[in-house]
């Protein structure tokens, strides 16, 4: 990408362009990702007005649409394999074990970054520099919300980016370390879930002199700043609404971090389930597919419950039969209530009110929102243990399809582990000195990681290729199946043996062979004595 002569005031109006058309893209869509938000977190009828005396009930559906899926897609801790680089250079086992060693520490993060993907539309990973005595942890990762990161939505592919742009809350203590003691005007953190109305960056009106606010010590403000990698000129960016009136920058400099063929990377890993085919960097939220299916779940169960607590027993009484010492002895230890009436209205003394069952029609209703939220879900329903009338044929076929469905997301998941280990090593490496001598475990021994070691066109690959635990059941059966075959067309009882450990995670034990049985020692000779019989 070739540069362009600009201006400070030309990267100022670009960093406010940028930040206004992220924040009112995110503005639309608040409602819409509280919605999707609360059904997860089974608070349905935090953004569902109903009559404060009915009962509501709600479901767990929403969170089992998210859970049932990312129980399939994470079993184990992450890993992936390298491919030695075709131009030479780097130490293939000390690369993998670096890069196996820190993905271990992040599956929390990696994990938060997948559901959020879920719920949501997409969701990053950010990597950066943290104060570590070890080599190895000096790049921490965090999870990100989409409402966070500013990209660039014309891009046809992330790689086309023309700026990628990070918005974030720091103290102002924390904001003196970093870019130097400045005369910041603090405000509050503000939640993008809030609904109180966000300020102006440009309203400083409770925060002058004359406000409490500006008494608060500064752990207890915050600025925002915007980190902004922009790629056309290879530039980093920071800026703050909260220093000068955003009239000047904090920072600026060279973009630090670069691919092996010195192409400007940013330190952010985008994590998408789902894309909308006609703009790749917009995300897709699975909530969405099932939100109209919960919604009408949860009014249904609403008004059963309801429906329920008025279904109880009562009577009319002709008025005038009764005192109200008979109607006591009648109505003690009943759930009934009497409601005198004039006339003849009923055939005797008493009669009981008829109360209509509910209509046969709303169950038959529920049973199609079941069909519903079972077709938007990815995972068959036998997978999370539910009981079906399915025949052997039919439930293979739906293990397939439902393995299928999850390599695609696994697919997306193992791209993003791969790019993340990728950026941590180019990361890494202007971190390291001589001086460091950090020693990893790889398959030949211990090694000291080196600068060469590490930089190197590397190809990563997911460690299980795409497996998830449908996967993985559907292998074993094959497997099984095949074992009387797999002799007959040459394979060893050896490599049959290695191949059953591995998918079946056995002892590593089993593999030992056993030691040969023990020579049988010959009988001496006896020598026969004359005339024995």
């Amino acid at each position: 990408m070739c540069a362009l002569a600009r201006t400070e005031n030309d990267r100022l109006n670009f960093i406010r362009a940028a930040k206004q058309s992220h924040e009112t893209f995110w503005e639309e869509r608040r409602e819409e990702m509280r919605k999707y938000r609360n059904a997860y977190l089974t608070k349905f009828y935090n953004d569902v007005r109903m009559d404060e005396t009915m009962l509501t009930v709600e479901t767990a559906d929403g969170y089992a649409t998210i859970e049932s899926i990312m129980g399939s897609l994470f079993t184990k801790y992450p890993a992936v394999e390298f491919k030695a680089p075709i131009s030479g250079g780097g130490d293939l086992q000390i690369t993998k074990a670096v890069g196996n060693d820190w993905l271990k520490s992040c599956r929390e993060q990696i994990e938060n970054a997948a559901r959020m993907a879920l719920i949501y539309t997409h969701s990053f990973l950010k990597l950066a520099p943290r104060e570590s005595s070890t080599l190895l942890g000096k790049i921490a990762m965090r999870a990100v919300p989409p409402w966070q990161v500013i990209l660039d939505r014309d891009a046809s592919a992330w790689e086309d980016s023309r700026f990628i742009g990070h918005t974030y809350y720091v103290p102002i203590d924390t904001a003196n370390s970093i870019f130097g003691n400045k005369k910041w005007k603090g405000v509050a953190q503000t939640d993008y879930f809030t609904t109180q109305q966000r300020q102006s960056d440009r309203n400083y009106s409770n925060y002058d002199g004359n406000s409490s606010s500006a008494e608060l010590p500064n752990e207890y403000l915050y600025v925002q700043v915007i980190e902004m990698y922009d790629f056309l000129n290879n530039e980093l960016l920071f800026w703050s609404p909260q220093y000068k009136n955003g009239d000047e920058l904090l920072s600026k400099d060279e973009i630090p971090v670069t691919t092996y063929d010195d192409r400007p990377l940013s330190n952010i890993v985008p994590f998408y389930f789902s894309k909308s085919p006609d703009r790749p960097m917009e995300g897709y939220s699975a909530m969405s597919r099932s939100y109209d299916q919960i919604f009408e779940k949860n009014i249904l169960r609403t008004f059963w419950a309801n429906a329920v607590r008025r279904d109880t027993r009562q009577y009319i009484y002709k008025k005038g039969a009764f005192d109200e010492t008979d109607l006591a002895k009648i109505t003690a230890g009943v759930d009934g209530a009497l409601i005198p009436v004039e006339g003849d209205t009923i055939g005797g003394l008493i009669d009981v009110i008829p109360t209509g069952a509910i209509s046969g029609n709303q169950g038959e209703y529920l049973n199609y929102i079941e069909a519903d939220l079972a077709r938007a879900s990815l995972v068959a329903g036998f997978t999370r243990g539910e009981a079906t009338r399915a025949t052997a044929t039919e439930v293979t076929a739906l293990a397939q399809y439902t393995a299928s469905e999850l390599g695609k997301l696994a697919r997306s998941r193992d791209a993003t582990l791969e790019a993340a280990v990728v950026l941590y090593l180019r990361m890494l490496i202007p971190l390291m000195s001589k001086k460091d001598k950090t020693v990893v475990l790889t398959d030949s021994g211990a090694r000291i990681v080196t600068v060469e070691a590490l930089d190197g066109d590397w190809q990563v690959f997911a460690a299980d290729n795409t497996n998830t635990p449908i996967t993985e059941i559907l292998q074993k059966q094959q497997l099984m199946a095949l074992l009387p075959i797999l002799p007959q067309l040459g394979v060893t009882g050896k490599a049959l043996k290695e191949e059953l450990i591995r998918l079946f995670d056995l002892p590593v034990t089993f593999a030992e062979e056993a030691p040969p049985p023990p020579t049988p020692v010959a009988a001496p000779d006896v020598p026969t004595m004359p005339g024995a019989v």
